[in-house]
């Protein structure tokens, strides 16, 4: 079911090698301000399990997917990319999710 205009939620996790945890951590860091000062993000926050910092999930909310692809195709975001490569385990999940109903 599509929602005409709704905003969409995107939560993504990426699990870093053995050793590389602080360097996962610090290369997304380093995209949260460029990416919050896109058209279209409304929220971008990252976490991890507490003690555990292995896994790191970004949540983040769009106020379209055409801004979330906007961003996927950034400059900043394909410099992640490369970085990344050598940083995780396993390629990232991305789940993208249409919000229905939200309380602010």
């Amino acid at each position: 079911m599509t929602y005409q205009g709704s905003h969409i939620l995107i939560i993504a996790s990426a699990t870093a090698k053995p050793g590389k945890e602080a360097e996962l951590i610090a290369a997304l860091r380093e995209v949260a301000a460029p990416t919050r000062a896109q058209p279209g993000c409304i929220r971008f926050g990252l976490y991890c399990l507490d003690g555990a910092g292995a896994t790191i999930i970004g949540v983040e909310q769009w106020a379209s997917a055409l801004d979330h692809e906007r961003h996927m195709a950034g400059a900043h975001f394909e410099r992640l990319a490369r970085r990344m490569a050598d940083l995780i385990a396993e390629p990232p999940q991305i789940q993208s999710y249409e919000i229905i109903d939200e309380d602010h």
